[in-house]
């Protein structure tokens, strides 16, 4: 009987609280208060992921978009796939070395990193100097592809949504170890 009595008090203790809107999201007057959808943080695009400056070079922007796709598309063999936004970015300095971004979003991590391996084995098929100078190297726990056809070092990288591509001119190793690290 006693716990009868205990779980009619809980029961109508309950039911008072719903009904006054403590419980559920209604409120006294009867709305329904729902509450704000968590709003992902704002993923910057192709040009703004790239730093204003890297190594006191300045960025200049070559090409974005749909010309930028364009560019890319002429200048590769196989398909360029699954591109949310992409920018082509030079930078120059006071200095003799110049450096050469790509910067291309995706949709998501696992299309990003499915177009980089994507690339890998793409290079190693078309053979050459591409895919005898083709390296995976560490920086900073990033994983960093580096070829070097015609005796041009080139760095790739799937960091999240993004990859990112450079061509550094005249710029020891050590400078493009800093550059990498400099590019979120």
């Amino acid at each position: 009987m006693r716990q009868a009595r205990c779980l009619f008090a809980i029961t109508a203790v309950l039911l008072i609280l719903a009904s006054a809107g403590c419980i559920t999201d209604q409120g006294t007057d009867g709305t329904v208060h729902t509450p704000p959808a968590a709003t992902p943080a704002p993923v910057p695009n192709a040009i703004e992921i790239a730093p204003a400056e890297i190594l006191g070079m300045n960025r200049v922007v070559v090409s974005t978009g749909a010309d930028a796709l364009q560019r890319v598309r002429e200048s590769h063999i196989g398909s360029i796939e699954n591109i949310e936004d992409l920018a082509i970015i030079h930078y120059y300095g006071e200095g003799e070395g110049f450096l050469t971004l790509w910067t291309t979003l995706y949709k998501n991590e696992t299309l990003a990193s499915y177009e980089t391996e994507k690339m890998v084995i793409g290079i190693r098929k078309f053979g050459g100097d591409w895919a005898s100078t083709l390296e995976e190297i560490t920086i900073d726990g990033r994983i960093v592809y580096r070829i070097a056809p015609n005796n041009m070092p080139q760095y790739f990288w799937v960091d999240g949504v993004w990859v990112f591509y450079i061509t550094p001119h005249d710029l020891t190793p050590e400078e493009v170890a800093r550059i990498i690290r400099a590019i979120p």
